[in-house]
């Protein structure tokens, strides 16, 4: 009789392994093959929410794989960053999470913080964990992308 328990007791680990294995799989499966933004449909939401920003702040791309370097994006009070076009600063880049950063005003200063992407957001030379304030001059890397926060 306890050889039968134990038997059912492994049975049941080893479904509770598997469905967690698959969970996993399918978050990262969804997270990078998810169906591409379509360019055009990306750069109108772009434009739209760039004409509504009116921030004194702003982003540079220094490089990209995925934007032109040069390209500048104002800064309003709270902007997003990521590869979903629900976001102020789309980029297409697989590195790139849907919602990857947030960039928040308080008062006269801009604080950045990773949302929890997969590849994380650095600043500087550093991998953010918690909020950080921007100083102008600040370089961020976000996926491939790297801008330059100027004040």
């Amino acid at each position: 009789m306890t050889q039968g328990y134990l038997i059912v007791i492994n049975i049941f680990f080893l479904l509770i392994l598997y469905f967690f294995l698959w969970r996993v799989i399918k978050a990262i499966y969804i997270d990078i093959y998810e169906r591409p933004v379509p360019y055009s449909e990306a750069r109108e939401v772009m434009e739209k929410r760039q004409k509504s920003n009116s921030g004194e702040a702003h982003l540079t791309v220094a490089s990209s794989d995925s934007v032109a370097a040069g390209r500048t994006y104002k800064l309003s009070d709270i902007v997003t960053i990521g590869r979903s076009t629900e976001n102020e600063i789309v980029l297409r880049d697989p590195h790139v999470s849907h919602q990857h950063t947030r960039i928040v005003k308080k008062r006269d200063a801009y604080i950045i913080r990773d949302l929890d992407s997969t590849n994380g957001t650095i600043v500087g030379k550093t991998k953010i964990t918690k909020p950080v304030q921007l100083k102008s001059g600040a370089k961020i890397k976000i996926g491939n992308t790297v801008f330059k926060f100027e004040m």
